[in-house]
């Protein structure tokens, strides 16, 4: 019974923690995935009811991936959707550790007047986000994957995350001239490497369920 005990626990416990110094590289080459989130930063005081442009890939904006990376990249394009716009693609939840800290993508940005922003923010342990790149200078060329390449890696220590926190990464997209009808260009990020995700609560919740199923059953009469 103890035995039985021990390794349901064990199998629980190896499930419910990550590997703190396994890595996620998203290639973006099946879409956005499920476990990312789009967030529509809209409404917001004198402007529409939601953003002009999307958060999609690459492909179906009619567009090559002008990263450097292979197969599709994660595009949010004012050219191809002129409007005001304020779009976040948020990662899931990792955990920070010793060994893994480190955030790296490749990027095309492409701007045309100094209201067009791409920020890189940190959210530690659901906390505000935390702005590490404020990015408003034309990354790569234009509309085109020739050089230069764009590779980023940040150091999310240096924001205040430490081992043991919990963790989300927001790309956010948008344009603080608020007029109908903003024109600008567009950003791809592709090659997305950060920890591991955590695992998804309801997981946890049927491997407990379980679990206790498989005590009962061993419970001697």
């Amino acid at each position: 019974m103890l035995r039985i005990a021990s390794m349901a626990v064990l199998a629980l416990a190896l499930v419910a923690a990550p590997s703190l110094a396994a890595t996620i590289t998203e290639t973006f080459d099946s879409g956005i995935p499920t476990s990312w989130s789009i967030v529509d930063n809209f409404p917001i005081t004198g402007s529409p009811d939601y953003s002009a442009v999307p958060w999609t890939v690459n492909d179906l904006e009619g567009m090559d991936n002008y990263t450097d990376g292979l197969g599709l990249a994660a595009t949010a394009s004012s050219h191809n959707h002129p409007g005001q716009y304020d779009v976040s693609l948020i990662t899931p939840t990792f955990a920070i550790s010793t060994l893994n800290h480190t955030l790296t993508y490749r990027i095309n940005f492409q701007r045309v007047d100094v209201f067009e922003a791409f920020d890189t923010n940190i959210s530690i342990n659901g906390g505000d986000w935390i702005t590490m790149v404020h990015e408003t200078t034309t990354r790569g060329a234009s509309y085109s994957d020739a050089p230069p390449h764009v590779f980023m890696g940040i150091d999310m220590g240096f924001y205040g995350a430490v081992p043991g926190d919990l963790a989300r990464v927001e790309f956010r997209y948008y344009s603080t001239y608020l007029l109908p009808m903003v024109h600008n260009e567009y950003v791809e990020i592709d090659d997305v490497t950060f920890p591991e995700p955590v695992p998804e609560p309801v997981t946890l919740s049927l491997l407990t369920i379980g679990g206790l199923v498989l005590l009962r059953r061993r419970r001697p009469v």
